[in-house]
């Protein structure tokens, strides 16, 4: 069964550029990790602090391996200076 996954970052108050330099490098290594059928984050026009990403993976097993790969542990580490609250996160199927 696909999983879907949508993830909210808000950052702090006019830290948003701070925040897209941390997660726009996400895409590139995590489009080619085995099970990623789709990984893309938006910047809400409304609010410049607030990024989502939308998230596709073959199972839970794919989107779990992710969450252990380098670069999300190295954001990971380095993001919560920059949150003004924590990751919501939502993992979804279609039924």
């Amino acid at each position: 069964m696909t999983l879907h996954v949508v993830s909210h970052f808000q950052s702090r108050p006019s830290r948003g550029r701070e925040l897209e330099a941390l997660l726009s490098p996400l895409i590139e290594p995590t489009l080619m990790e085995d099970g990623c059928l789709a990984y893309i984050y938006y910047r809400d026009i409304a609010d410049p602090d607030h990024f989502v990403f939308i998230e596709q993976w073959r199972d839970e097993v794919s989107l779990d391996v992710h969450l252990t790969m380098d670069h999300v542990r190295l954001m990971l580490m380095q993001v919560d200076g920059l949150l003004a609250s924590p990751i919501e996160g939502y993992r979804l199927t279609a039924r």
